[in-house]
């Protein structure tokens, strides 16, 4: 390997191609091949190297660069038989697969079956199931392998688990646990000969939400706005605890909530009382008949793909928890929504979301179908984080941080917090991407709704 440490950019692409090779040593892909003993780096930075490279005529502007070399008896190198840049790590360890003739060693003539075992309500399993099949219809539609099936067991292979058998023999050719659902799939990549990337956007099957990836690690929430309230101060960055994790594209629709009543006879709080909150004369009213199919009383309804509303935190909870999902935490979706003011920038668009702004409270009449305000999309592709309903977070209503200003507010620790305001809304201030609303867990209203996520990888 030869690079130049004094390159930023070379010597990222250097470690990155390191892991790599010791990724596919480490699963012996070189099969019979000591590769720990015949590596050697070579750094232009380093005077007796850059001598040794140079008579070799590897200059330095070909860098970074991955070399097959000949060495003479004296263990130095005296000639190169092959050579690549390694732009691309994936192309270039294929082609060196193919120069040291291990390309497709050991693994079978007919290519395998590919088997998915273990429960379809485990959250590992139904994680791994949504991106093998985004794979598999997208970056790895060219897999060798002869078939994606399930099986509710298989033997040797754990449960959950994913394993790789000989469609002749039906021997068990590779296994593995899917504790890390990643792992797994990043393990079962380099067996067929691929590079595993987390999809950007899933289809959860299980209740029909199109989730987006969004990146983890620490973000910037919260606000120093003097015009803001207190209670979002200040802005500061947190720590996520996973590299990234899925959202929910648009908010949880009446027709895939109507898919959770029938699998489990769930019965909302707002059915349980009888009666919820609607927007009449500017502001809620309680009124009989009130709940998610009939969203302004007895007789109304609401077409499939609304938002379904008259939720409870313990009504969207138990939703998320069929579903093999979860709620967002208040930082997650806040930054999801993204940096600015509101999801699609800073400045207000008042054709961006579903609103009431400059009219009378609740005037709008109620929300649109999701998804219908595509330039109110957030940087990551979500939409209606502003606007159309409110949506439930999992965090409890208290100071933001430590440094916030303190509160004598009567909700700290007892509400939830709600996010991103919604249709009866008639004050620009009430999307914001920071504003934090505390509402009682078992509340609702014609105006209140959630939507889902899904952990990713743990660094």
């Amino acid at each position: 390997m030869v690079f130049d440490s004094r390159q930023a950019e070379v010597a990222r692409q250097h470690r990155s191609l390191v892991q790599l090779l010791k990724e596919k040593r480490a699963e012996a892909h070189f099969a019979g091949i000591q590769l720990e003993q015949t590596i050697s780096v070579y750094d232009h930075a380093v005077p007796a190297h850059a001598g040794a490279l140079q008579n070799l005529g590897l200059s330095r502007g070909a860098v970074p660069m991955l070399c097959l070399v000949q060495l003479n008896q004296a263990g130095i190198p005296s000639q190169v038989l092959w050579k690549s840049t390694y732009d691309n790590p994936d192309v270039v360890l294929k082609a060196l697969d193919l120069r040291l003739g291990i390309a497709d060693r050991d693994r079978p003539k007919v290519p395998p079956l590919l088997i998915l075992a273990g429960s379809q309500t485990d959250p590992a399993w139904l994680e791994t199931h949504a991106k093998l099949k985004t794979l598999l219809d997208h970056e790895w539609k060219a897999a060798r392998i002869q078939s994606y099936t399930q099986a509710a067991s298989l033997a040797e292979v754990p449960a959950p688990g994913l394993a790789l058998v000989d469609a002749g023999n039906r021997k068990l050719l590779w296994k593995k646990d899917l504790s890390a659902p990643d792992s797994t799939l990043h393990s079962l990549s380099s067996q067929l000969g691929l590079v595993y990337k987390a999809p950007d956007v899933l289809l959860w099957e299980k209740d029909g939400s199109t989730l987006m990836r969004v990146s983890g690690g620490l973000v910037s929430v919260g606000s120093d706005d003097p015009e803001r309230p207190d209670d979002c101060k200040p802005r500061h960055t947190f720590e996520l605890k996973t590299s990234y994790y899925y959202v929910g594209k648009t908010e949880v629709t009446v027709a895939q909530f109507r898919r959770f009543v029938e699998a489990t006879h769930h019965q909302t709080d707002a059915e349980k009382a009888g009666r919820s909150f609607v927007f009449q004369g500017g502001g809620f009213t309680p009124v009989p008949g009130a709940n998610w199919r009939c969203p302004k009383g007895a007789g109304s309804t609401s077409p499939d793909n609304f938002p379904v509303v008259h939720i409870t935190y313990n009504d969207a909870l138990a939703y998320a928890g069929w579903a093999g999902l979860r709620l967002p935490n208040e930082r997650e979706w806040e930054h999801a929504a993204g940096a600015k003011n509101f999801p699609w920038g800073d400045q207000w668009n008042a054709s961006a979301c579903r609103n009431s702004v400059g009219l009378a409270a609740g005037a709008s009449g109620g929300p649109a179908a999701v998804g219908s305000f595509h330039q109110g999309a957030s940087p990551w592709g979500c939409l209606d984080m502003a606007g159309n309903v409110y949506e439930w977070t999992d965090s409890i209503y208290q100071r933001y941080t430590d440094k916030s200003p303190p509160s004598n507010s009567r909700m700290n620790g007892l509400r939830r917090v709600i996010r991103g305001g919604s249709f009866g809304n008639d004050e620009v201030k009430d999307f914001w991407t920071t504003t934090r609303t505390p509402v009682g867990s078992q509340d609702s209203t014609e105006a209140q709704g959630f939507r889902v996520c899904l952990d990713g990888t743990r660094p």
